[in-house]
């Protein structure tokens, strides 16, 4: 039996590809997908609140319905209305997408660093979702994440790069 594959208007092979890593206290998930690509995330599956956009863009939204968002390269959106509900996802170029997955029940609050001297209240994280930022004196690179201290302040300098911190409510 032959391999059935779907090609674009070009003769591309048109692909998908979903990655999820789950670590202690959340998960992280990445989504590639080509051009035309239209994808349904089961509600079992959709876990991610919080999604930073590397290339491309797309509409995302619940499936049969009219209200959708359509996101770029550079956003950083909460997907919190749509936790634990079907979502669909539509490539309206090859996009790359990183995910920020919780466990039933948790929740979390988030948003981009700057520049700044920072001191959290609660228990949180960070992820250098992109380039060479540093911590602490400390280079991160993509994915590389830590839990912070509520005893210690971090002296963060992102040298153009991408930090999110991540908050347990």
């Amino acid at each position: 039996m032959e391999k059935e594959t779907i090609e674009d208007e070009k003769g591309r092979v048109m692909n998908c590809q979903h990655y999820f890593k789950k670590l202690d206290k959340f998960g992280v998930c990445a989504f590639k997908a080509d051009k035309g690509i239209i994808e349904i995330e089961p509600d079992s599956e959709s876990c991610g609140i919080y999604h930073y956009v590397y290339y491309g863009s797309a509409k995302i939204g619940k499936p049969f319905s009219s209200d959708y968002k359509i996101v770029k390269k550079g956003d950083y959106f909460d997907m919190k209305d749509y936790l634990y509900e079907p979502r669909l996802y539509e490539a309206l170029e090859d996009l790359y997408v990183f995910g920020f997955n919780v466990f039933k029940g948790d929740n979390w609050d988030s948003r981009l660093l700057k520049d700044e001297t920072l001191k959290v209240d609660d228990e949180s994280c960070l992820i250098c979702l992109d380039g060479m930022p540093e911590v602490n004196g400390k280079k991160l690179g993509r994915f590389n994440y830590a839990d912070l201290s509520t005893e210690k302040e971090y002296n963060i300098n992102l040298n153009g790069g991408i930090i999110a911190l991540y908050t347990k409510v």
